[in-house]
């Protein structure tokens, strides 16, 4: 049995702003850091033996804090960047995590954005390749004991629609995971995966959430 703890990068004044990253290079914020530690002190004792990171800056931050506490170095993949978004990298965008502007809009969103990301950026099916690339090379590494995995939210959210299609969407289109939130997955023997926790972001502060 094989278990992956997927943990997104802290916050960066971008994700503050509601401005969209992909793969431009901005670092975590002074909260960002915080997370990063809060996130590294709740895995200490959860036996990891490699730890995965995206090359990206706001990624290998919260590893490099990861690794600090808990040992192993971060090895840098760059399989696990975030998906291209050409035109959209920069902009604001609404930010959908809160519910706050209805669901129809949320569609509306998700299927416009995903337009001009496919004429000027990456397709999902581009992103999907290279994740599961990436991904089959952990899978290969590790395939018994506990690793951790430091990517952004269209990584992870690659593979789980890979393991576990629709499910766990609750009519959502993609799956929301908040800044240095912590989604666990075990691969047995025959390769089955199982959720274990989704989003969890419990070990983080009031004040750094």
């Amino acid at each position: 049995m094989a278990n992956f703890l997927l943990v997104r990068h802290g916050t960066t004044d971008w994700v503050e702003d509601q401005i969209l990253h992909g793969i431009t290079d901005i670092p975590l914020n002074k909260k960002g850091k915080k997370q990063a530690e809060e996130t590294a002190r709740a895995l200490r004792g959860c036996g990891v033996k490699k730890l995965y990171t995206s090359s990206l800056s706001r990624c290998v931050q919260t590893a490099q804090a990861i690794g600090n506490q808990i040992g192993p170095k971060p090895i840098f993949m760059d399989n696990l960047v975030e998906l291209n978004f050409g035109w959209l990298e920069g902009k604001h965008l609404r930010d959908h995590d809160k519910g706050e502007y209805g669901k129809l809009i949320e569609i509306i969103d998700h299927y416009f954005l995903n337009l001009i990301r496919v004429i000027s950026g990456e397709s999902k099916k581009n992103l999907n390749q290279r994740v599961l690339n990436g991904w089959n090379t952990i899978l290969a590494e590790n395939p018994e004991g506990t690793a951790i995995v430091v990517a952004h939210s269209a990584v992870f959210n690659s593979l789980l629609f890979h393991y576990f299609g629709k499910a766990h969407l609750d009519g959502k289109t993609y799956h929301h995971l908040n800044p240095c939130s912590i989604t666990e997955i075990s691969i047995d023997a025959s390769n089955q995966p199982e959720l274990i926790r989704l989003n969890d972001h419990s070990h983080l502060s009031e004040k750094n959430l």
